[in-house]
């Protein structure tokens, strides 16, 4: 199967990472600038800054609101959002029109001074954003687990931060905390789609303008010892149903065991043929839905199995994902099975690189994560060559129940 995974990469001269991956048969163009500073990059008395310094890129000032939505005028779209490690923005245009697109795109990130008016506005935004993102049962049992898995990482943390943080943020702090991360060195620009040589060299130009900063200083975090607690138990008004989230800490996106453990994900919940869905949904019937993903970052990982069940047979979920867990140790999974969950990986992979918004979140992701235009073929090799035996390693070596933490959010009573 002959693929292209591979994209151009370059230095400009002020250290910003230039990533080209044209897509010629498109109709339209994309453009994305992602900063390396998102929640596990803020410090922690400031948690939520850098979710509220996304919000004022396109809403800190009215210059800052007319330049996001000037984008619609030419039929253009404006994304923006915050991971654990990343702000990303994203803009889709017709092609004639991506060099005004970049203007505006570096408008909104490399200005550093919110207006103290807008500041107010949207710190009301966001208190209600966290009000609406806690009242989502499987978000909040998924941080449930994360705050049982990692006691000192930041990936504990929620993304958009706590109320009580948000409150007590200042505007001087956004602006000093984005004069600080948001330089060309700790940036990524992505070029996507349709567009020609001579656009791309404008655009280039463009961000080559952009001030140039001293090297920031990366700290080191201690890895996470001691184990999760065996369970975690929280009640929750509003709610009929228990959620369940089962789930170990892992590795970072570098480590070797990442295909492996990936591939576990999709046996045991990547889809209708996996093994938890055949055996909690069609044949005891207990849940609707259950998935697991593995999830990781440059200095974490976990792996997580997520569900929603009556509160009477949570313990009955629980049991028969372990005893999967125990299955998948024991025994050799067999080769048909693994080559499905190597193809679902892949035609994931594939369906992403020919979407125009995913394009961008992939390209970034690797980026941040290997720093290499060959990340994503090498990481499809990866997969294609893990055995049956390195599914068996991995589960004993990271999902023994020993390792494992469970939460449970159950109904109010």
């Amino acid at each position: 199967m002959s693929t292209n995974l591979v994209w151009q990469r370059k230095k400009l001269p002020n250290d910003l990472t230039v990533l080209h991956y044209p897509r010629h048969q498109a109709n339209t163009a994309q453009l994305a600038l992602a900063v390396k500073y998102g929640s596990n990059q803020e410090p922690p008395e400031y948690a939520g800054i850098a979710h509220f310094i996304e919000h004022m890129l396109a809403g800190g000032s009215a210059q800052r609101i007319e330049q996001s939505r000037s984008v619609e005028n030419f039929g253009g779209t404006l994304d923006l959002y915050t991971d654990h490690e990343q702000v990303v923005g994203i803009v889709d245009v017709l092609p004639e029109n991506l060099f005004d697109a970049s203007k505006m795109l570096a408008g909104l990130f490399f200005d550093n001074s919110f207006e103290q008016t807008k500041f107010g506005i949207e710190k009301k935004i966001i208190l209600n954003e966290l009000s609406e993102v806690a009242d989502v049962p499987a978000i909040k049992v998924e941080e449930m687990l994360l705050e049982n898995l990692f006691t000192t990482h930041p990936i504990r943390r929620p993304v958009g931060g706590y109320p009580k943080n948000v409150k007590q943020l200042s505007v001087k702090q956004l602006e000093r905390e984005h004069k600080n991360n948001y330089v060309p060195q700790n940036m990524i620009l992505i070029l996507s789609g349709k567009f020609n040589e001579a656009v791309f060299e404008d655009v280039l130009g463009e961000f080559s303008a952009m001030r140039e900063s001293k090297n920031r200083l990366i700290k080191e975090r201690a890895a996470e010892g001691g184990r999760p607690k065996s369970l975690v138990v929280e009640e929750k008004a509003g709610i009929t149903q228990s959620y369940l989230s089962i789930g170990a800490r892992t590795i970072n996106a570098m480590h070797m065991d990442v295909p492996a453990l990936d591939l576990v994900g999709t046996i045991l919940g990547g889809g209708t043929s996996s093994r938890l869905f055949i055996e909690l949904r069609e044949k005891h019937a207990i849940t609707y839905d259950v998935n697991s993903a593995h999830c990781k970052g440059s200095d974490f990982g976990y792996l997580s199995i997520n569900c929603a069940v009556n509160t009477r047979k949570a313990i009955k979920a629980q049991g028969l994902i372990l005893k999967e867990l125990k299955i998948l140790q024991n025994s050799l999974v067999p080769f048909t099975e693994l080559e499905r969950a190597k193809q679902i990986i892949l035609g994931g992979v594939l369906r992403g690189m020919d979407n125009s918004h995913d394009t961008l979140e992939i390209i970034s992701y690797m980026e941040a994560q290997f720093g290499s235009a060959f990340a994503l073929s090498e990481y499809v090799s990866k997969i294609r060559a893990v055995t049956n035996q390195d599914i068996q390693r991995v589960v004993a070596k990271y999902l023994s129940e020993a390792c494992l933490g469970v939460a449970l959010l159950k109904p109010l009573k």
